[in-house]
């Protein structure tokens, strides 16, 4: 109500969108559960580069805004002995009612900014990458957090301890269905019929025969090769990692876990489709598996949350212990001075969750204006409001590096086969200036594989993490990159290690392992991952999937692990020009002589066959020359 109008051009959010985060929140972060008790393997430690900078440059001005008017003057004071007009004192000056509104303006005005310039942060948020010791257990713990429904989409399960999982959260009444691949379902080793007995289970549908009963002319196999998984309709899961024991223990893997509302509504519909789809065809389940799920179904509505109206109750009552605890933090604070460890305390103690980030601040103002009106007038006043004012841009900023992040720029869900997506994957590649960091199973694209090039001829500092075995296939374009100058390494095997007996770890021997990771980073900023392989037949044939997110947190993290891959396999398994230009004459050599063979192969077949049919003609009574 009293604040200037000529503070808001100051503090509006496009005045300061290239400002650096303020000093204030980039304090040690402390670990904090997430607002509803998840353990720490999902809960996101602060940092401080997720700040919308416009939102730290209007707090940072916010306080001398409100603060200017109260050491202004409010009317002349008596006369000097020497004509001079003596100022009164703003500490005697100030009114308690007055600082109270300007509290109240400036709580509104941080509310605002907050409101334009942020959104809350995903409950989860983790991201696991393989072969790591502590990624299974943080994936088996995501498992066992389902009160629900448990969706697995995913293109192979070997792996008995996942399995194990879900047969436990179907035991306690938890609802499991699973899509899988109808050709993995058959190999050795596979789970999938194992997980029929507790779970709905679905695979593909095969391929369209021809009237000999083989595939159709110009169909290619086709496969389910989906890796994701939803939890309780509020968390996703999705990478490159299969449910196998090999990509747990030695594969270079990785999962992102997200509660973003957005991503896991498009993974859900995903697995709706695909499974109302291939139930028509491909049931799994037995009879008691169905009866099962429809039992865990129809007992679901019990175990709901509460209801609207219990939950409004309860809101109540948390502002209620909201208000207490800012009450008991500001009467123990030094000079009334919140700071920021003792806002996190009491973010860890309260444990919200970040969509009640807007409430607590709000919460916040209310009390610090309530404790304003109900001092007297009395010197101070003003020393006071400086006081609740700096302990508000401390919760603000608390609230900012804890709860709060930028609104996403670039958030998609691309599905295949599809055409359209292909040339959307295409077109996030393409705006790549500065970096672009492509870490990714296998590349036979001619089209992605160009985008890349094109990057690299603009002056993008392009690099390339790839398998070395796929990198030798038909149709690989790895080496063609290589040779066009593009950075590029290959993986190297996995290395053994034991426990001597002396405590020390000593080399034990090396495992084939293979790089099956499939992201890629687009000047750091944007992050592109999930099962899609760089190849003709993911983009046209197969069900995949492709996550595309600016969120900071996670653009760290995959940054964090192509920088780690890159100094491994650089040592030993860099490509030179040299190399790519050899290897490709090798690839080639190989492919002319397997096609040399196999022409002279159906050479030699078309002889024996004309050579039967005339031996059978002859038998016949017709000899070839009178025919």
């Amino acid at each position: 109500p009293t604040a200037n109008p000529s503070v808001a051009p100051s503090v509006a959010p496009s005045s300061a969108s290239s400002a650096a985060p303020s000093a204030s929140s980039s304090a040690a972060p402390s670990e904090r559960l997430s607002g509803d008790g998840t353990d720490e393997a999902f809960a996101t430690p602060p940092t401080s580069p997720e700040m919308a900078p416009a939102a730290a440059e209007a707090r940072r001005g916010w306080a001398a805004i409100v603060m200017k008017g109260t050491s202004e003057p409010r009317s002349p004071g008596p006369r000097s002995p020497g004509g001079a007009i003596a100022e009164e004192s703003p500490a005697a000056a100030a009114d308690p009612k007055e600082c109270a509104a300007r509290l109240e303006a400036a709580g509104r005005l941080l509310e605002a900014v907050q409101r334009l310039c942020l959104v809350p942060r995903p409950t989860f948020r983790d991201a696991l990458f393989f072969p790591h010791a502590s990624a299974l257990e943080r994936l088996l713990a995501l498992l066992r957090r389902a009160k629900f429904t448990i969706d697995v989409c995913v293109y192979c399960v070997t792996e008995e301890r996942l399995v194990a999982a879900l047969r436990e959260k179907a035991a306690a009444g938890v609802a499991v269905r699973i899509v899988s691949d109808e050709d993995q379902a058959f190999n050795k080793g596979a789970a999938i019929f194992k997980t029929a007995a507790f779970a709905y289970t679905v695979v593909d549908e095969p391929l369209h025969e021809g009237a000999n009963g083989r595939k159709a002319e110009g169909e290619r196999e086709k496969r389910m090769h989906h890796k994701f998984c939803v939890v309780d309709h509020r968390i996703l899961a999705t990478g490159s990692f299969n449910w196998t024991g090999a990509a747990s223990s030695r594969n270079c893997e990785n999962i992102l876990v997200s509660s973003e509302p957005k991503l896991v509504s498009a993974y859900s519909a995903e697995f709706e489709r695909l499974h109302a789809a291939f139930s028509r065809s491909n049931p799994v389940s037995t009879a008691a598996a169905a009866t099962k799920l429809q039992a865990a179904l129809r007992g679901r509505a019990a175990r709901l949350p509460p209801a609207m109206g219990r939950a409004q109750s309860s809101q109540g009552t948390a502002e209620e212990k909201v208000a207490a605890a800012l009450s008991q933090l500001l009467a123990q604070a030094p000079s009334g001075r919140l700071s920021l460890g003792a806002c996190r305390a009491l973010l860890q103690r309260l444990n919200l969750r970040p969509v009640q980030a807007r409430w607590l601040l709000h919460t916040a103002t209310e009390e610090c204006c309530e404790l304003m009106r109900r001092r007297g007038r009395r010197r101070g006043a003003a020393a006071e409001m400086a006081a609740l004012l700096s302990s508000l841009g401390s919760l603000a900023a608390t609230l900012e590096s804890d709860l709060l992040m930028p609104p996403s720029a670039a958030a998609a869900t691309l599905f295949f086969p599809s055409v359209a997506a292909r040339e959307e994957l295409c077109g996030v590649l393409a705006t790549a200036r500065h970096t672009l960091d492509v870490c990714v199973f296998t590349l036979s694209d001619r089209r992605i594989a160009d985008t890349v090039l094109d990057a690299h001829k603009r002056g993008a500092a392009v690099r390339l993490i790839t398998d070395d075995v796929t990198a030798m296939n038909d149709g690989s374009l790895v080496f063609e990159l290589a040779e066009a100058g593009v950075a590029t390494v290959v993986d190297s095997d996995f290395e053994e290690w034991r426990t001597a007996e002396d405590g020390s770890m000593r080399r034990s021997g090396s495992t084939p392992r293979h790089m099956h990771h499939k992201f890629c980073l687009v000047d750091g900023q944007i992050l592109l991952t999930g099962s899609y392989n760089f190849s003709w037949s993911a983009g046209n044939v197969n069900c995949e999937n492709m996550l595309i997110t600016d969120d900071p947190y996670h653009v760290r993290r995959y940054g964090e692990a192509f920088e780690g891959l890159w100094r491994e396999f650089r040592r030993a398994m860099y490509v030179s020009r040299q190399e790519a230009a050899v290897r490709i004459q090798r690839i080639e050599r190989g492919r002319r002589e397997r096609t040399a063979g196999a022409r002279g192969m159906r050479q030699v077949v078309n002889a024996a066959s004309v050579k039967a049919n005339a031996g059978r003609r002859i038998a016949g009574g017709r000899s070839p020359r009178a025919r």
